[in-house]
Protein backbone atom coordinates (compact mmCIF):
# COMPACT_ATOMS: atom_id res chain seq x y z
CA UNK A 1 0.00 0.00 0.00
CA UNK A 2 1.47 2.90 -1.12
CA UNK A 3 1.06 6.41 1.39
CA UNK A 4 -1.26 8.20 -0.88
CA UNK A 5 -3.64 5.50 -0.22
CA UNK A 6 -2.66 5.39 3.77
CA UNK A 7 -3.39 9.16 3.87
CA UNK A 8 -6.48 8.34 1.94
CA UNK A 9 -7.82 5.68 4.33
CA UNK A 10 -7.09 8.29 7.00
CA UNK A 11 -9.36 11.26 5.68
CA UNK A 12 -12.12 8.72 4.99
CA UNK A 13 -12.00 7.02 8.57
CA UNK A 14 -13.22 11.19 9.88
CA UNK A 15 -16.61 12.13 9.43
CA UNK A 16 -15.58 15.49 8.37
CA UNK A 17 -14.54 14.17 4.95
CA UNK A 18 -17.73 13.20 4.20
CA UNK A 19 -19.25 16.61 4.91
CA UNK A 20 -15.74 18.12 3.07
CA UNK A 21 -17.41 16.33 0.06
CA UNK A 22 -20.73 18.21 -0.41
CA UNK A 23 -18.54 21.74 -0.85
CA UNK A 24 -14.38 21.86 -0.40
CA UNK A 25 -13.83 25.58 0.13
CA UNK A 26 -17.10 26.17 1.93
CA UNK A 27 -17.04 23.63 4.56
CA UNK A 28 -13.76 24.74 5.72
CA UNK A 29 -14.78 28.38 5.57
CA UNK A 30 -17.91 27.54 7.49
CA UNK A 31 -15.70 25.92 9.99
CA UNK A 32 -13.66 28.85 10.53
CA UNK A 33 -16.55 30.96 10.93
CA UNK A 34 -17.82 28.40 13.36
CA UNK A 35 -14.98 28.68 15.48
CA UNK A 36 -14.63 32.25 15.88
CA UNK A 37 -18.23 31.73 17.36
CA UNK A 38 -16.07 30.38 20.41
CA UNK A 39 -12.97 32.52 20.35
CA UNK A 40 -12.22 34.69 17.40
CA UNK A 41 -8.93 36.02 18.61
CA UNK A 42 -7.70 32.58 18.58
CA UNK A 43 -9.57 32.20 14.91
CA UNK A 44 -7.93 34.84 13.73
CA UNK A 45 -4.47 33.53 15.13
CA UNK A 46 -4.73 30.50 12.18
CA UNK A 47 -4.24 33.22 9.75
CA UNK A 48 -2.38 36.32 10.64
CA UNK A 49 0.18 37.50 13.31
CA UNK A 50 -1.83 40.65 13.59
CA UNK A 51 -2.82 42.45 16.80
CA UNK A 52 -6.42 42.92 16.67
CA UNK A 53 -9.18 43.95 19.11
CA UNK A 54 -11.61 41.79 20.15
CA UNK A 55 -13.63 45.16 19.92
CA UNK A 56 -16.90 43.55 18.24
CA UNK A 57 -14.53 41.47 15.85
CA UNK A 58 -17.31 40.58 13.05
CA UNK A 59 -16.49 37.28 10.40
CA UNK A 60 -18.50 37.70 7.21
CA UNK A 61 -18.79 35.08 4.75
CA UNK A 62 -18.85 35.34 1.08
CA UNK A 63 -18.72 39.31 1.12
CA UNK A 64 -18.88 41.34 -1.44
CA UNK A 65 -16.87 44.35 -1.58
CA UNK A 66 -16.64 47.29 -4.63
CA UNK A 67 -14.29 49.92 -5.98
CA UNK A 68 -15.73 52.28 -8.32
CA UNK A 69 -15.11 49.40 -10.91
CA UNK A 70 -13.81 46.51 -9.40
CA UNK A 71 -15.74 44.18 -7.71
CA UNK A 72 -15.34 41.05 -5.64
CA UNK A 73 -16.51 38.45 -3.37
CA UNK A 74 -14.65 37.26 -0.88
CA UNK A 75 -14.49 34.07 1.36
CA UNK A 76 -14.15 35.00 4.68
CA UNK A 77 -14.08 39.23 5.85
CA UNK A 78 -12.69 40.04 9.28
CA UNK A 79 -13.44 43.75 10.35
CA UNK A 80 -13.36 45.48 14.09
CA UNK A 81 -14.31 48.89 15.76
CA UNK A 82 -10.99 50.15 15.09
CA UNK A 83 -11.30 49.70 11.47
CA UNK A 84 -9.18 46.79 10.79
CA UNK A 85 -10.09 44.74 8.02
CA UNK A 86 -8.75 40.78 6.77
CA UNK A 87 -9.21 39.29 3.65
CA UNK A 88 -9.21 35.65 3.32
CA UNK A 89 -9.58 33.92 0.01
CA UNK A 90 -10.06 30.28 0.51
CA UNK A 91 -8.09 27.87 -2.33
CA UNK A 92 -8.86 23.88 -1.67
CA UNK A 93 -9.66 22.66 -5.81
CA UNK A 94 -6.80 24.75 -8.03
CA UNK A 95 -4.81 27.77 -7.79
CA UNK A 96 -5.41 31.10 -7.96
CA UNK A 97 -4.97 34.01 -10.91
CA UNK A 98 -2.95 36.73 -10.83
CA UNK A 99 -6.16 38.53 -12.42
CA UNK A 100 -8.57 37.39 -9.49
CA UNK A 101 -6.38 38.36 -6.33
CA UNK A 102 -5.46 41.36 -8.05
CA UNK A 103 -9.36 41.94 -8.76
CA UNK A 104 -9.61 41.32 -5.13
CA UNK A 105 -7.52 43.74 -4.06
CA UNK A 106 -8.32 46.64 -6.23
CA UNK A 107 -11.82 46.07 -4.93
CA UNK A 108 -11.04 46.83 -1.29
CA UNK A 109 -8.37 50.41 -2.68
CA UNK A 110 -5.34 51.61 -1.26
CA UNK A 111 -6.63 50.51 2.07
CA UNK A 112 -4.22 48.73 4.74
CA UNK A 113 -6.62 45.83 4.60
CA UNK A 114 -4.25 42.43 4.97
CA UNK A 115 -5.07 40.25 2.20
CA UNK A 116 -4.22 36.11 2.92
CA UNK A 117 -4.93 33.52 0.92
CA UNK A 118 -5.42 30.33 2.32
CA UNK A 119 -4.47 27.53 0.10
CA UNK A 120 -4.46 23.34 -0.26
CA UNK A 121 -1.76 23.39 -2.56
CA UNK A 122 1.06 25.76 -3.16
CA UNK A 123 4.50 26.37 -5.30
CA UNK A 124 7.08 28.47 -3.65
CA UNK A 125 8.19 30.52 -6.38
CA UNK A 126 4.84 31.82 -6.89
CA UNK A 127 3.82 35.12 -5.44
CA UNK A 128 1.24 37.82 -5.32
CA UNK A 129 1.80 41.32 -4.86
CA UNK A 130 0.26 42.41 -1.18
CA UNK A 131 -1.28 38.73 -0.71
CA UNK A 132 0.69 36.91 2.33
CA UNK A 133 -0.12 32.75 1.99
CA UNK A 134 -1.08 30.58 4.47
CA UNK A 135 -1.47 26.88 3.56
CA UNK A 136 -3.83 24.20 5.18
CA UNK A 137 -0.51 22.53 6.76
CA UNK A 138 0.22 26.15 8.67
CA UNK A 139 -3.13 26.14 9.48
CA UNK A 140 -3.64 22.66 11.04
CA UNK A 141 -0.54 23.32 13.08
CA UNK A 142 -1.80 26.94 14.53
CA UNK A 143 -5.11 24.93 15.76
CA UNK A 144 -4.86 24.42 19.30
CA UNK A 145 -8.02 22.82 20.38
CA UNK A 146 -7.60 23.74 24.53
CA UNK A 147 -7.43 27.10 23.34
CA UNK A 148 -11.18 27.22 22.30
CA UNK A 149 -12.42 26.55 25.58
CA UNK A 150 -15.51 24.98 25.34
CA UNK A 151 -17.17 21.72 26.18
CA UNK A 152 -15.72 18.21 25.60
CA UNK A 153 -17.69 17.26 22.22
CA UNK A 154 -16.55 20.99 20.59
CA UNK A 155 -12.67 20.63 21.77
CA UNK A 156 -12.91 16.47 20.30
CA UNK A 157 -14.39 17.82 16.91
CA UNK A 158 -11.74 20.53 16.65
CA UNK A 159 -8.91 18.13 17.01
CA UNK A 160 -10.96 15.67 14.56
CA UNK A 161 -10.39 18.76 12.42
CA UNK A 162 -6.63 19.82 12.94
CA UNK A 163 -5.86 15.90 12.12
CA UNK A 164 -8.24 15.82 9.16
CA UNK A 165 -6.96 19.22 7.67
CA UNK A 166 -3.08 18.43 8.37
CA UNK A 167 -3.87 14.98 6.51
CA UNK A 168 -5.67 17.15 3.56
CA UNK A 169 -2.40 19.08 3.43
CA UNK A 170 0.02 15.57 3.70
CA UNK A 171 -1.97 14.36 0.70
CA UNK A 172 -1.87 17.71 -1.39
CA UNK A 173 2.20 17.17 -0.69
CA UNK A 174 2.77 13.72 -2.15
CA UNK A 175 0.91 15.00 -5.35
CA UNK A 176 3.74 16.07 -8.03
CA UNK A 177 3.11 19.21 -8.69
CA UNK A 178 5.13 19.56 -11.13
CA UNK A 179 6.05 21.85 -14.66
CA UNK A 180 4.88 19.06 -16.47
CA UNK A 181 1.78 18.06 -18.58
CA UNK A 182 1.86 14.35 -16.53
CA UNK A 183 -1.88 14.88 -15.68
CA UNK A 184 -3.61 12.83 -18.18
CA UNK A 185 -5.57 10.22 -17.61
CA UNK A 186 -4.47 7.83 -19.85
CA UNK A 187 -0.94 8.19 -18.37
CA UNK A 188 -1.88 8.71 -14.56
CA UNK A 189 -4.29 5.69 -14.51
CA UNK A 190 -3.45 4.38 -11.17
CA UNK A 191 -3.59 8.17 -9.73
CA UNK A 192 -7.05 9.09 -11.12
CA UNK A 193 -8.20 5.73 -9.21
CA UNK A 194 -7.29 6.90 -6.33
CA UNK A 195 -8.46 10.27 -6.05
CA UNK A 196 -11.79 9.10 -7.91
CA UNK A 197 -12.34 7.41 -5.32
CA UNK A 198 -12.75 9.94 -2.95
CA UNK A 199 -14.22 12.58 -5.08
CA UNK A 200 -10.94 14.77 -5.42
CA UNK A 201 -9.74 13.44 -9.13
CA UNK A 202 -11.60 16.69 -10.78
CA UNK A 203 -10.15 19.13 -8.19
CA UNK A 204 -6.82 17.25 -8.96
CA UNK A 205 -7.53 18.37 -13.06
CA UNK A 206 -8.52 21.90 -11.84
CA UNK A 207 -5.27 22.21 -9.61
CA UNK A 208 -3.31 20.84 -12.53
CA UNK A 209 -4.60 23.34 -15.20
CA UNK A 210 -4.82 26.12 -13.26
CA UNK A 211 -1.47 25.82 -12.27
CA UNK A 212 -0.46 25.26 -15.92
CA UNK A 213 -1.94 28.24 -17.15
CA UNK A 214 -0.56 29.83 -14.45
CA UNK A 215 3.20 29.29 -15.69
CA UNK A 216 1.97 29.81 -19.41
CA UNK A 217 1.31 33.72 -18.62
CA UNK A 218 4.65 34.40 -18.54
CA UNK A 219 5.34 32.49 -21.73
CA UNK A 220 2.24 33.87 -23.53
CA UNK A 221 3.88 35.43 -27.06
CA UNK A 222 0.94 36.54 -28.73
CA UNK A 223 -1.12 37.16 -25.76
CA UNK A 224 -3.16 34.45 -26.87
CA UNK A 225 -6.61 34.16 -24.61
CA UNK A 226 -6.03 31.07 -22.25
CA UNK A 227 -8.58 28.92 -20.02
CA UNK A 228 -9.59 25.57 -19.09
CA UNK A 229 -12.74 23.64 -18.18
CA UNK A 230 -13.45 19.94 -16.86
CA UNK A 231 -15.37 17.87 -19.23
CA UNK A 232 -16.10 14.00 -18.42
CA UNK A 233 -13.34 14.09 -15.74
CA UNK A 234 -10.67 15.55 -18.14
CA UNK A 235 -8.92 18.90 -18.09
CA UNK A 236 -9.51 20.72 -21.49
CA UNK A 237 -6.87 24.11 -21.67
CA UNK A 238 -7.62 25.93 -24.51
CA UNK A 239 -5.44 28.85 -25.82
CA UNK A 240 -7.70 30.61 -28.63
CA UNK A 241 -7.00 33.35 -31.08
CA UNK A 242 -9.92 35.51 -32.25
CA UNK A 243 -10.21 36.06 -36.37
CA UNK A 244 -13.55 37.63 -36.71
CA UNK A 245 -16.41 38.87 -33.94
CA UNK A 246 -17.73 35.39 -35.12
CA UNK A 247 -15.13 32.92 -35.59
CA UNK A 248 -12.00 32.05 -33.46
CA UNK A 249 -9.06 29.40 -33.84
CA UNK A 250 -6.99 27.87 -31.11
CA UNK A 251 -4.52 24.97 -29.50
CA UNK A 252 -7.06 22.84 -27.13
CA UNK A 253 -5.07 19.71 -25.04
CA UNK A 254 -7.47 17.15 -23.48
CA UNK A 255 -5.62 14.35 -21.99
CA UNK A 256 -3.00 12.61 -24.50
CA UNK A 257 -4.82 14.83 -27.53
CA UNK A 258 -3.04 18.21 -28.66
CA UNK A 259 -5.91 19.96 -30.92
CA UNK A 260 -6.05 22.44 -33.44
CA UNK A 261 -9.55 23.77 -33.27
CA UNK A 262 -12.33 26.00 -34.92
CA UNK A 263 -15.11 27.57 -33.72
CA UNK A 264 -17.98 29.56 -35.51
CA UNK A 265 -21.69 29.33 -36.85
CA UNK A 266 -20.66 27.91 -40.28
CA UNK A 267 -18.27 25.76 -38.50
CA UNK A 268 -19.08 22.72 -40.76
CA UNK A 269 -17.76 24.17 -44.46
CA UNK A 270 -15.48 26.36 -42.50
CA UNK A 271 -13.28 23.85 -41.43
CA UNK A 272 -14.14 21.42 -44.72
CA UNK A 273 -12.54 24.41 -46.60
CA UNK A 274 -9.87 24.51 -44.06
CA UNK A 275 -9.32 20.88 -44.28
CA UNK A 276 -9.21 20.67 -48.56
CA UNK A 277 -7.40 23.46 -48.59
CA UNK A 278 -4.28 22.20 -46.46
CA UNK A 279 -5.05 25.65 -44.50
CA UNK A 280 -4.59 25.11 -40.29
CA UNK A 281 -5.81 21.54 -41.07
CA UNK A 282 -4.53 18.75 -43.00
CA UNK A 283 -6.47 16.83 -45.96
CA UNK A 284 -4.28 13.47 -45.49
CA UNK A 285 -5.35 13.31 -41.43
CA UNK A 286 -8.16 10.43 -40.17
CA UNK A 287 -8.65 9.15 -37.14
CA UNK A 288 -8.45 6.18 -35.38
CA UNK A 289 -12.22 5.64 -36.62
CA UNK A 290 -11.68 7.08 -40.05
CA UNK A 291 -12.92 10.55 -39.38
CA UNK A 292 -11.46 13.38 -41.36
CA UNK A 293 -12.88 15.93 -39.12
CA UNK A 294 -13.85 15.55 -35.27
CA UNK A 295 -16.04 18.22 -33.66
CA UNK A 296 -18.25 19.33 -30.17
CA UNK A 297 -21.31 20.49 -30.17
CA UNK A 298 -22.76 23.21 -30.89
CA UNK A 299 -19.71 24.65 -33.11
CA UNK A 300 -16.30 23.38 -32.95
CA UNK A 301 -14.18 21.49 -35.06
CA UNK A 302 -10.45 19.95 -34.84
CA UNK A 303 -7.92 17.46 -35.72
CA UNK A 304 -5.44 16.37 -32.89
CA UNK A 305 -2.19 14.44 -32.72
CA UNK A 306 -1.23 12.54 -29.61
CA UNK A 307 1.25 13.88 -26.42
CA UNK A 308 2.90 12.28 -23.72
CA UNK A 309 4.35 13.70 -20.98
CA UNK A 310 6.09 17.36 -21.94
CA UNK A 311 7.63 19.54 -19.57
CA UNK A 312 5.85 23.06 -19.31
CA UNK A 313 8.83 24.65 -21.29
CA UNK A 314 8.86 22.67 -24.64
CA UNK A 315 4.89 22.44 -24.28
CA UNK A 316 4.65 26.47 -24.46
CA UNK A 317 7.23 26.43 -27.30
CA UNK A 318 4.87 23.89 -29.02
CA UNK A 319 1.70 26.16 -28.21
CA UNK A 320 3.34 29.35 -29.35
CA UNK A 321 5.03 27.98 -32.44
CA UNK A 322 1.54 27.20 -33.62
CA UNK A 323 0.09 30.24 -32.85
CA UNK A 324 2.65 32.41 -34.41
CA UNK A 325 2.12 30.04 -37.06
CA UNK A 326 -1.93 31.03 -37.38
CA UNK A 327 -0.94 35.03 -36.97
CA UNK A 328 0.96 34.34 -40.02
CA UNK A 329 -1.78 32.91 -42.00
CA UNK A 330 -4.64 34.81 -40.30
CA UNK A 331 -5.78 36.06 -43.79
CA UNK A 332 -5.24 32.64 -45.61
CA UNK A 333 -6.95 31.29 -42.33
CA UNK A 334 -10.33 34.30 -42.98
CA UNK A 335 -10.14 33.66 -46.75
CA UNK A 336 -12.16 30.20 -46.37
CA UNK A 337 -14.68 31.55 -43.83
CA UNK A 338 -17.72 30.76 -46.38
CA UNK A 339 -20.26 34.02 -47.42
Amino acid sequence: MNTIEQTIIKLKSSPLFYLFLSSRELFHTNFWCWLSTINKAETIKLFSSTTINDNKLDFKREYNQSNGEFKSKVDLYITNDDNKKIVIENKVKDFPTYEQLDRIKKSFGESDTELILATLFWRKEISFQRWKVVTYREISEAINPSKFKSNQYYLDLIADYKDFTLNLAYLSEQLDISDVYNFAISVNKELYAQLNDIKLWEGYQKLRASHLLLRFNKFNEYNATASYSINNQKATIDFLVEITNDYKIGISIEDNQYRKFITGPKHVQFSENLRVNDVLFSSSWMSARKNKMMSYAPNYKYQYEKIGVMNFDDLFKKINADISMMLERKEEIKNQIPS
